[in-house]
């Protein structure tokens, strides 16, 4: 009968342990949270305006509007965009990249769309 309880107590003393260090394992090799990106620098105006062509036109409004930007778009300061329509109108736009390194876009208040002649 002792024998049983030293053979009893050793397998629980032995499925502590394993549960101690899988635990301790698990806690230790998890990854590391991501780090923020970070901004990928400039891009250049040709290709901001590709995108913002495309999201235009994906958000279902005119699939025809050419965006127009006057420089390069960085995250030091807005570069401002245009949107202009088939019928001559005109959209200001601001752009400029967020943290995450991706073009962000803001319409001025009061919005400045302008009517074609």
């Amino acid at each position: 009968m002792a024998r049983r309880g030293v053979v009893l107590a050793a397998t629980l003393g032995l499925v502590v342990v394993f549960a101690v260090i899988t635990g301790a394992v698990a806690l230790l090799s998890r990854d590391e949270p991501a780090a923020a990106p970070r901004p990928q620098g400039p891009v250049a105006a040709a290709r901001a305006e590709r995108w913002l062509g495309a999201q235009f036109a994906d958000a279902g409004d005119d699939d025809t509007a050419a965006v127009r930007c006057r420089r390069v778009v960085r995250s030091a300061g807005p570069t401002r965009c245009q949107v202009r329509y088939p019928n001559g109108d005109t959209q200001l736009m601001l752009v400029a990249l967020d943290e995450r390194g991706e073009l962000a876009v803001s319409i001025p208040y009061p919005a400045q769309r302008r009517p074609g002649n």
